[in-house]
């Protein structure tokens, strides 16, 4: 999105990329919207792969950009260019991420509940949705109004907090920019998700993912912040190692 010089803010979007562990295969894992590696957990998740035996590149993903290809996917398409992955972990706004990256890169994907679709119903007007959109802004102008319960019933008020203060008009129209532009889904790629997710739009992962492909769970919309998570983990760890086929789901 083109956002005139005057309306933009002195906010830089960062992207970071941590990296541990001593195993034989190197795993990028692009972050949610908002999460960090500290996060309780976030590194829950982070320490689990690093137990299965990965090396983890973590990707903390700026919240606020304008550009998804020049601020999202470029850094990415470096960083993929010079290490040896052969599989990325993505979490929501890194799923989308995670996609178009594939696009790029002979990568295979297993995805964590990804934002590819906004959920409307019951909850933002897509008329008026469409014209916040429009603002030409990166001012953070709307805040989510979710309850931690909403991100997995571990997930505490507090930690929920921490998170950034919000959605600008012309992050949100780079990401609907972003979703439209989704190539064909690779049946080599895995998608976990919950069907009654209230951050993203199940029916847009539903509606890409072959059933095939989709292994479902009880849930929030972070499957490693809800108490399920050690039985989820088992699928998601056999899905990075062998793809579709090996998940017991």
């Amino acid at each position: 999105m083109r956002v005139p010089f005057a309306r933009l803010l002195r906010e830089t979007p960062r992207m970071e990329i941590t990296r541990r562990g001593t195993g034989e295969e190197d795993l990028l894992v692009v972050l949610g919207w908002g999460n960090r590696p500290t996060h309780e957990h976030v590194a829950w998740l982070l320490t689990r792969l690093l137990e299965a035996g990965y090396r983890v590149h973590a990707v903390t993903i700026p919240t606020n950009v304008w550009d998804f290809d020049d601020q999202y996917l470029a850094p990415l398409d470096d960083y993929v260019s010079v290490h040896d992955f052969d599989v990325v972990l993505s979490h929501s706004t890194g799923g989308l991420i995670a996609e178009h990256l594939a696009e790029r890169h002979p990568l295979r994907n297993v995805f964590l509940s990804p934002w590819w679709g906004v959920r409307t119903a019951g909850r933002i007007d897509p008329a008026i949705l469409a014209l916040f959109e429009r603002l030409p802004t990166t001012r953070r102008l709307y805040s989510p109004d979710l309850d931690a319960g909403a991100i997995g019933d571990l997930k505490s008020p507090a930690e929920a907090e921490l998170g950034p203060s919000g959605l600008s008009p012309a992050f949100l129209a780079t990401i609907r920019d972003a979703q439209t532009r989704l190539g064909a889904f690779d049946e080599s790629d895995v998608v976990f998700y919950t069907p009654t997710d209230r951050v993203v739009d199940p029916a847009a992962i539903e509606a890409r993912a072959p059933t095939a492909n989709r292994v479902r769970y009880d849930g929030g919309h972070e499957f490693f912040a809800s108490s399920g998570r050690n039985a989820v983990l088992d699928d998601v760890l056999a899905a990075l190692d062998g793809g579709p086929d090996a998940v017991t789901a």
